[in-house]
């Protein structure tokens, strides 16, 4: 089975086509993208940038094997205060809590998720062999986590490359 996960309608540019360099980070922006698997930062407002689509990846791989993310339950009267309650328990859940029954490595690829500043650029390989782990290790899902990765080819050089 392969899965494939296009959705360019939110596409931004993240960095300047004529110097290439980073987009600075900054607020004031509005929140595109559907709730539950918005990054925390790009939720609050925040430009978004390598992290944010990562992030935004891991809840879409959790809500994917899973079924459901901790905070798909949580609902109140409004909409804006369903926004405030889903933000507030993406930033408090740990990371053992959130990733609770899948492939103790997959912790690790939330974790540096999370370590990368803002306009750091990813280890794709180190992510990719991460997921790898994931996909080769028996679970309570046995092959629901991306169960083609192992056999994909990793392809950085059409990453642009920003300073």
């Amino acid at each position: 089975m392969s899965v494939f996960l296009i959705n360019f309608g939110l596409a931004q540019l993240f960095c300047d086509p004529a110097t290439y360099l980073h987009n600075p980070h900054s607020s004031g922006h509005p929140a595109i993208s559907t709730l539950p698997f918005t990054s925390i930062d790009g939720q609050q407002g925040f430009a978004q940038s390598h992290r944010d689509d990562l992030e935004s990846l891991a809840y879409t791989i959790i809500y994917s094997t899973r079924g459901d993310l901790p905070w798909t339950t949580v609902s109140t009267n409004s909409a804006d205060s369903d926004q405030e309650a889903v933000l507030q328990k993406k930033m408090s859940i740990t990371t053992e809590e959130l990733c609770e029954g899948l492939p103790a490595s997959f912790c690790k690829f939330v974790s540096y998720v999370c370590s990368l500043g803002f306009d750091k650029k990813p280890d794709y390989q180190y992510l990719h062999s991460i997921l790898s782990q994931c996909s080769a290790t028996e679970t309570g899902h046995p092959s629901k986590i991306l169960p083609s990765l192992a056999r994909t080819p990793v392809r950085i050089d059409c990453v642009p490359d920003c300073v």
